[in-house]
């Protein structure tokens, strides 16, 4: 180019921002009406100092005349921009009015600071720009100066990341430019701020692009991404890469890269290192969601990290409450903390301190008479109690909150509350009857936009089509669920409908594509720190494995389960678990592994009221313990199965398991019993009318093959099927398994 035309080109620039800076005037405030208030030691900004004054109504009037006229001043902050006589003043000009436009065209929104007005002359170097004067500083200042617990902490981070969205949303986007702890104000009321909108630039505007500078990096260099370092332009990406490190600074109250004081050996680690050198693994232990999400902002290819929108999904569902520092030595706790600090608790596995934190904050709202956060309350014990697989007690819980939700007429609380109760209900054996709750929780959802909800909702409806013999149908509504879950940044919504994904792969043979989504849905629940889901995931696993006989696989999956779900105590997982580690020793032929682990699982499936599981278990340690030739358990457990089908009033198979418990008194050979027990399997089939043919004749010959024994048989054939004089002739046969005990001594009627 040459010096005609750069002489042309900056004349046009310059009138360029003549133009624009004209239409700011509207803005432009007296200079007369901002009094300085001294201040040793004025914050920095990334163009200038911040200095508190205060701003009076009128110009024209002394101080005192103007307050107590027009009332007192309003307390500012004003930042003054660097500016020395030897500053390029149409450089200046252009980067100021670039501030004025950005910040001065934001709509009011609570996570960024009010743009009041500003003052310049740039003939005598001074350009200042006003807000309202936040009295708690920034927030780097603010986390120091207060021991803040975790959901306090994620208030701020929720407030910031909101922000960003509003920014990055608007048409064209905004692109902040600077994001880091300094330009973050925490106001009166302990709310996060956006403040310094010096690099800020609208993304993608060619009329706003006659205002950028071209000459080279400009920022903060600890916070910037590493194509910005390369000289690329700030974008909503990079943007994304210097919240992370904002997140950081809010959760740890460190510095990046806090170690290192030279520019370029910062820049090296940036370059050199895919990922900051930093431990998040342990510093960020309570809350290893977020640490995930960190880890996928500083993604070096720009396009792989998460959008703002994704981001503030991930924060908005995790435990928050806006500081109370008034209470900062935590003896007096708000109910809003402790019902927070409960549900971070119940998600790390903690439910005694989760039940005594929520138990808390449930009688405080008591006291109060305090509605909403009564509601609040159970639903975070709702949620508490789906994390440990307590179904019985889910629906319980759910069913109240339920209740309260409906009387506040809370939309998304009682979609939230019929959701788990349609779970319980389902996962107590009654899917049919589970499906309108969920899918009036789904409609509820979508029609507010709960996105994390209603993957919630499509994963589940999924899992009773899959269950129900549906997997076609199953796989749409789960594909549906992967891909809201993807688009909206729901990592634990991914996690879920991934898992059912692979089952249902699974039940369709298709052991590539279930290998392949069951061990997706494992990395980001072991990422997120989702211990329950990663244990109830490594169960499918070995099922799985177990399904293609690989049972050495299978019990790797069931032993990395098991101590998970014992720890944070979910019994259902923990059931899971030991049943299928057991049954991968007996795939094995370790018999004397496989039955202590299936004994107790088969206990664990009673005191949950799922029959079935116990059943199953059950009928598996009869064969094992009959194999063993140890009759006694093997009588142990056949007469719990039989316990279990009369609670049920299943009398088909109460018939079914008498006969079976008779032949095994058979091969022990305890023919009385025996004899007992194949009259008594008549009764159940005799009452209800469905004793066939064939059934009767088997009996027979059962009866027949039994040698004779000292029980005096008035007639061998019919059979007798009169049950109070079978326990009479024999008082001392009377188990648990038969009905109406007689007591022994009592003569017959």
């Amino acid at each position: 180019m040459s010096m005609t035309e750069a002489r042309e080109q900056r004349s046009i620039s310059a009138k360029a921002v003549d133009e624009e800076y004209k239409k700011l005037q509207r803005f432009h405030i007296d200079y007369r009406r901002i009094v300085l208030v001294d201040d040793e030691d004025p914050p920095e900004g990334g163009f200038g100092i911040v200095r508190r004054a205060e701003l009076h109504q009128a110009a024209y009037l002394p101080a005192w005349l103007a307050s107590r006229r027009y009332g007192p001043p309003q307390l500012v902050a004003v930042k003054q921009i660097k500016l020395t006589k030897v500053s390029n003043t149409p450089r200046v000009k252009r980067a100021f009015t670039r501030e004025v436009l950005v910040w001065s065209s934001l709509e009011a929104h609570p996570g960024i600071a009010k743009f009041l007005g500003f003052y310049a002359d740039f003939e005598n170097s001074k350009a200042w720009l006003l807000s309202p004067w936040e009295p708690n500083g920034n927030v780097s200042e603010f986390i120091k100066a207060h021991q803040l617990e975790v959901p306090e902490k994620l208030s701020l981070v929720y407030d910031t990341i909101e922000a960003l969205n509003f920014l990055h949303q608007l048409n064209p986007p905004v692109c902040h430019g600077d994001i880091k702890s300094a330009n973050v104000l925490v106001s009166a009321e302990y709310k996060a701020r956006l403040c310094d909108f010096g690099l800020a630039r609208l993304h993608e505007d060619s009329g706003f692009g006659r205002l950028e500078s071209s000459t080279g990096m400009k920022g903060s260099l600890r916070w910037c991404s590493p194509e910005v370092l390369n000289g690329a332009p700030r974008e909503p990406t990079s943007d994304v890469y210097s919240w992370a490190w904002l997140v950081w600074e809010i959760m740890t109250g460190k510095l990046p890269y806090e170690e290192t004081t030279v520019d370029f050996v910062i820049m090296r680690q940036i370059f050199e290192s895919p990922l900051p050198q930093v431990d998040g693994q342990s510093r960020l232990s309570d809350c290893l969601q977020v640490w995930e999400l960190m880890i996928r902002c500083w993604n070096l290819d720009p396009l792989q990290r998460p959008t703002a929108r994704m981001c503030k999904t991930t924060i908005t569902y995790l435990p928050r409450c806006t500081p109370a520092p008034a209470n900062s030595n935590h003896q007096t706790r708000s109910a809003p903390l402790l019902e927070n600090l409960g549900d971070l608790e119940s998600w790390k596995g903690n439910q005694e301190k989760s039940s005594a934190y929520l138990n808390k904050a449930l009688r405080l709202y008591q006291e109060e008479a305090d509605a909403k956060g009564i509601a609040s309350v159970l639903r975070k014990q709702t949620v508490a109690t789906y994390r440990i697989s307590d179904y019985v007690k889910l629906r319980a819980i759910a069913t109240t909150a339920l209740e309260h939700c409906r009387s506040l007429d809370d939309a998304l609380g009682i979609a939230e509350a019929s959701f788990y109760l349609g779970f319980s209900v389902d996962m107590l054996g009654n899917p049919d009857e589970a499906l309108p709750m969920l899918r009036e929780s789904l409609d509820i959802r979508r029609t507010h936009g709960d996105d994390v909800g209603a993957v919630q909702c499509l994963e589940r409806i999924g899992e009773i089509q899959r269950h129900n013999g549906q997997p076609v149908d199953a796989l749409s509504t789960l594909n549906e669920a992967v891909a809201l879950a993807s688009r909206s940044g729901d990592r634990l919504g991914l996690a879920l409908a991934l898992h059912v994904v692979g089952n249902t792969h699974s039940y369709l043979s298709d052991f590539v594509r279930a290998t392949d989504a069951l061990s997706d849905a494992a990395t980001i629940a072991q990422n997120i720190g989702w211990e329950g889901g990663l244990g109830v995931i490594l169960n499918s696993m070995g099922s799985l494995k177990m399904r293609l006989g690989d049972y050495g696989a299978a019990q790797g999956f069931f032993q990395e389960s098991i101590p998970i779900a014992r720890r944070i105590g979910d019994r259902y997982t923990l059931a899971r678990g030991l049943e299928g580690l057991g049954e991968s020793f007996q795939g094995q032929f370790s018999l004397n592994e496989a039955v202590p682990l299936l004994e107790e699982a088969c206990l664990l499936w009673h005191e949950l009221s799922q029959p079935w599981g116990s059943r199953r278990v059950a009928s598996t340690l009869v064969e094992l313990k009959s194999r063993q030739g140890d009759w006694d358990r093997t009588l142990f457990w056949i007469d719990h199965i039989i316990a279990v089908c009369r609670i049920q009033k299943q009398q088909q198979d109460v018939a079914d398991y008498l006969e079976r418990k008779g032949q095994i008194l058979t091969n022990a050979q305890r023919y009385d019993e025996a004899a007992l027990h194949f009259e008594a399997a008549m009764l159940p089939r005799w009452e209800n009318e469905y004793l066939s043919h064939w059934q009767r004749m088997r009996l027979q010959r059962q009866l027949c093959a039994i040698p004779k024994t000292t029980m005096k048989w008035e007639r061998r054939l019919p059979l007798l099927c009169d049950l109070k004089k079978l326990q009479r002739r024999q008082p001392q046969l009377v188990t648990t398994s038969l009905k109406l005990p007689i007591l022994i001594g009592r003569g017959e009627s």
